[in-house]
């Protein structure tokens, strides 16, 4: 029988000390851990491991850090989410197991993002596949026969104001320089060079096309018309442009930052377990759009350099929800710190659209012990209770997969 020091407090390390004891270990938990309570509990008693588990990467560093100054040999079993902090701590740190409660839960929140007989996602050697209720594998939703029509609608339909004008404002601009363009060949008979040359002269404010003063009355008048439509499109464009020139965009009108319209998952919650699901469904090939509260953020500072889109928003907002196209949308995710928070996005989400698949993430407190209730709303994932269950396995020397975690 191991025994075992865990550190740390919050429902996570509850859930870890519920799955240590249910596989006959014996646990010394210090739920409110510092130097001198570490340092007692080492000179009392022998331990064959001893575990940090937090939802921040602070504490269990400390802690690692404390425990081997302590203890050259002792097994160590810490989570950690930040990968570069992973790496030193793996590179510098004896005898440490590594861990994150996202990439744990990560695979067991995307397999129901994707679809409702999918429990879970796992790499295999062919890819990314599923594992249905049985737990055998099964290939993923194919949506790339949709991803075409996805992309054009993400163009013409942009969520941000400001993409919108620049995109309509440049196509105004085109058309109308198109017109005159062809107009003047048409109707002035002038030579393609010289109709562009005169035609770019008027968009450009630089000065009229002079053979249009020649020209038939009619014309003139759809020149009129043209320039009017090119000063409108003018202004269009330049504020769209000055506005993502001058603000910190988070979404673009093309590309991998631009905001699904289509066949994509809109996750609430950029922390650690919504950032690491919006990664895993994008290596699955599906669209995602994360939603946050905090544009500052540091892992919306992350989300901008991986080219995920972010809409900086509350995710119970109805108004906005609606802009995100719920209605054509595989799921919401909402996978916040906050239980009460999953719920009120969850029940915003509902309302805006009676059919949409929604899952919670739960696992904080007392909410979580409601799950029956929760599923009325839509799949409930107790981050924790799983995250709880796997890092005890390490620390008792064996590590669950998905399709384990998933039967339990």
């Amino acid at each position: 029988m191991k025994r075992v020091l865990l550190m740390g407090g919050g429902d996570l390390a509850k859930e870890v000390r519920v799955a240590l004891e249910a596989a006959g270990a014996t646990v010394d938990w210090i739920d409110e851990p510092d130097d001198e309570a570490v340092q007692s509990a080492m000179r009392s008693a022998r331990y064959d491991v001893a575990c940090a588990a937090s939802r921040e990467d602070a504490f269990p560093l400390r802690m690692a850090l404390l425990v081997r100054h302590l203890d050259e040999e002792l097994p160590l079993v810490v989570t950690i989410f930040d990968p570069a902090i992973t790496r030193q701590v793996e590179r510098t740190i004896p005898h440490c197991t590594v861990t994150s409660v996202a990439d744990i839960v990560a695979p067991l929140l995307a397999g129901p993002c994707l679809d409702p007989d999918i429990v879970a996602v796992r790499h295999s050697a062919s890819g990314w596949v599923g594992l249905d209720d049985s737990l055998e594998e099964v290939p993923l939703p194919d949506t790339r026969a949709r991803k075409l029509r996805a992309l054009v609608e993400a163009v013409f339909a942009p969520y941000d104001r400001s993409a919108g004008l620049l995109f309509y404002g440049s196509i105004g601009l085109a058309a109308m320089l198109a017109f005159e363009w062809v107009g003047s060949m048409i109707v002035l008979e002038q030579g393609a060079i010289d109709a562009l040359y005169g035609s770019t002269k008027s968009l450009a404010t630089v000065g009229p096309n002079a053979a249009v003063d020649d020209g038939p009355k009619w014309f003139k008048g759809a020149i009129v018309a043209s320039m009017v439509l090119t000063l409108l499109s003018a202004a269009c464009f330049t504020g769209g442009l000055i506005n993502r020139l001058v603000d910190s965009s988070l979404t673009g009108l093309i590309g991998r930052r631009a905001v699904p319209r289509r066949d994509h998952v809109v996750v609430v919650g950029l922390g650690q377990v919504g950032l690491r699901l919006c990664l895993l469904l994008r290596e699955c090939g599906v669209n995602v759009v994360a939603v946050d509260t905090k544009a500052d953020g540091e892992n919306v500072g992350f989300a901008r350099r991986a080219k995920l889109p972010v809409v900086i928003g509350r995710g119970a907002n109805p108004a906005m929800l609606r802009k995100l196209s719920l209605e054509r949308a595989l799921c919401l995710a909402a996978v916040t710190p906050d239980d009460l928070n999953n719920i009120e996005a969850a029940m915003a989400a509902r309302a805006a659209d009676e059919d949409l698949r929604v899952l919670l993430r739960a696992g904080d407190g007392d909410v979580a012990d409601e799950t029956a209730s929760l599923e009325r709303i839509g799949h409930v994932v107790d981050v924790h209770q799983l995250a709880g269950k796997h890092i005890a396995g390490l620390a008792l020397g064996r590590e669950m997969d998905v399709a384990e975690l998933a039967r339990s």
